[in-house]
């Protein structure tokens, strides 16, 4: 899996334990199909480089593993010519076709109650990534975040970022600026179409986290789009939906994103914690886990050393990785990272990035 279209080598990371999440192909993946196929790349050549064909998206509720979601996006990039691809790509949807969470949200009253169905449905479009919104003083945050460690894709999180600004526009009917935004990987190089897609706003790489600084007034600006009637049977259909697919995901896969969530918010990972945001007394969660041959330690560290490398690629500087992944000091890190890899991470960022964190 790479960030980029060529990503230096670096150390392996070991084989994951854990079953792959997967994404839904609406509508962004048709999207990218459709533009492929206009472009005269052939079914079969698509199916070779990426591992999607075309007709494994035929189905409304038809989801892909997101490693294959990421080298379509990297394939559609390096095919079209267009690098910016995921910045753009909702201007190419065809008209009113959204993924059903956003055709819930923008039956929501306001952008407040739109972002927070957005969340609380979030495993719909995606087993491994979600999205929030964080009051900060006289600012607001929304918030893109990928919780499995594995991925590390600046497409996902560009294609995120643009496509919240565009329907926050479309569905208040009011133009929209941002204050800032940021992004956790480095930049690549065509700053002018994030200025395009956020303009004004302060642009930032190598950053803590993925997100939209904003008015926290926007959050009250009502949706003309809102519709109490149809917002009524979508969220009883979502809440189907969703508890359909929490059941096919592994306990594993669970654990790992709440051990994700709380490395995020720098809290600490505890058995207790962890049990508490999956409904489970610690007792009960350790018996599940063991009957499923894992270990709850086995996994945080497994957290810690994809999440490791993940920030290291991006160059984010060892004291900052050694923080997020909740060390006390800069040198446990260190020890820990030695130990997974068998060279430092200083060592390991200069092979990557070209430079020393």
């Amino acid at each position: 899996m790479q960030a980029d279209l060529a990503k230096p080598a670096g150390p392996t990371v070991p084989a994951s334990v854990l079953q792959e999440p997967t994404v839904t192909a609406y509508e962004s993946a048709l999207t990218l199909v459709r533009l492929l196929l206009r472009h005269g790349v052939s079914e079969e050549r698509m199916a070779r480089a990426t591992g999607v064909h075309p007709r494994d998206l035929r189905s409304p509720d038809a989801r892909l593993p997101l490693s294959r979601i990421e080298r379509l996006w990297e394939f559609a990039s390096r095919e079209l010519d267009n690098p910016a691809l995921a910045l753009e790509l909702h201007k190419h949807y065809p008209e009113n076709k959204m993924h059903f969470v956003a055709h819930l949200g923008m039956r929501c009253p306001t952008m407040r109650s739109a972002i927070e169905h957005w969340r609380q449905y979030s495993l719909l479009v995606s087993e491994a990534e979600d999205v929030d919104y964080v009051l900060e003083g006289d600012s607001a945050r929304f918030v893109y975040t990928c919780r499995d460690p594995r991925y590390e894709s600046r497409f996902l999180a560009e294609h995120f970022l643009a496509l919240a600004c565009w329907f926050g526009q479309s569905f208040t009917g009011v133009p929209l600026y941002a204050r800032n935004v940021r992004f956790m990987h480095a930049d690549p190089g065509y700053r002018g179409a994030y200025e395009q897609v956020f303009p004004g706003a302060t642009l930032t790489f190598r950053a803590c986290d993925n997100s939209i600084g904003f008015d926290p007034d926007y959050l009250q600006l009502p949706f003309r789009t809102a519709d109490s009637y149809l917002r009524h049977f979508l969220q009883e259909k979502a809440e189907q939906l969703k508890a359909t697919l929490a059941q096919r995901t592994p306990l594993k896969n669970k654990v790992v994103v709440a051990i994700s969530t709380l490395l995020s918010r720098q809290e600490e990972v505890t058995l207790q914690r962890v049990g508490a945001m999956l409904e489970r007394s610690p007792r009960q969660l350790r018996s599940l886990l063991d009957a499923e041959g894992h270990n709850f330690r086995e996994l945080v560290d497994e957290v810690r050393r994809h999440a490791a490398v993940r920030h290291l690629r991006q160059g984010m500087a060892i004291s900052r990785v050694a923080a997020l992944l909740g060390f006390s000091q800069p040198s446990a890190f260190q020890h820990a990272f030695r130990r997974w890899y068998g060279k430092s991470p200083g060592l390991f960022q200069e092979q990557v990035t070209g430079r020393a964190g």
